[in-house]
């Protein structure tokens, strides 16, 4: 896996589209926030900021958000996946991709969570190597939603055999990118985001394709 070259075509994908990769995360985030608001502030007016009723109301909004945030990441990840193979879905397909395949895409997060804790519970190590081993399970439920639960993360996994420490260092090597954006007051975030996106998927189709 060559990562010069996978970086240098993602920076040609990105010339000219960081809004279309930005735009489903903006408009969705912006949504969840506004919706979030509107739904708390009666709330807010009606209870104390400490009462139960008011923390077990919060409680119930965080968590809905958050399985909005689930389905959003896996279509988010499809809209990104198509953008690196030519096609520019609508944003807005997003969700409704997350929404056709709920029960599915909340299943295998569970499973892909549990991993990932398990992982870091024996040890940081194997947390690590848990993390890099599912990390395009999104990008293969995109492109097989027919199969299961368990076969799904079985290919994920499948496709980093033999390259975990290759995209371990592909994740390193943005680490300067990152402190510099953060130097930027993290203005430099615009470009870095799209360019970290766009370099992983690239990363999947050479990795799937061999």
């Amino acid at each position: 896996m060559d990562r010069v070259e996978l970086k240098t075509r993602a920076k040609e994908l990105i010339k000219g589209n960081k809004w279309f990769i930005w735009k489903p995360v903006i408009f969705y985030s912006l949504a969840i926030f506004l919706a979030t608001f509107i739904i708390m502030l009666p709330f807010g007016l009606a209870f104390d900021a400490k009462s139960t009723a008011y923390v077990i109301i919060l409680s119930i909004v965080s968590f809905i958000s958050g399985l909005l945030e689930t389905i959003f990441m896996f279509g988010y990840a499809k809209y990104c996946l198509d953008f690196v193979r030519g096609q520019k879905d609508d944003w807005k397909d997003t969700l409704k991709f997350g929404m056709k395949y709920f029960v599915p895409i909340l299943l295998i997060d569970l499973l892909f969570a549990l991993n990932i804790i398990f992982g870091y519970i024996l040890l940081i190590i194997p947390g690590i190597i848990a993390t890099i081993g599912l990390v395009f399970v999104q990008e293969v439920f995109a492109d097989n939603q027919e199969l299961g639960v368990i076969e799904t993360l079985r290919k994920a996994w499948n496709v980093t055999n033999g390259h975990k420490v290759d995209l371990f260092v592909l994740g390193l090597s943005f680490i300067g990118w990152a402190i510099l954006a953060c130097l930027t007051l993290g203005i430099l975030y615009i470009w870095l985001v799209p360019y970290m996106i766009v370099t992983f998927i690239l990363a999947y189709e050479k990795l799937k394709n061999n």
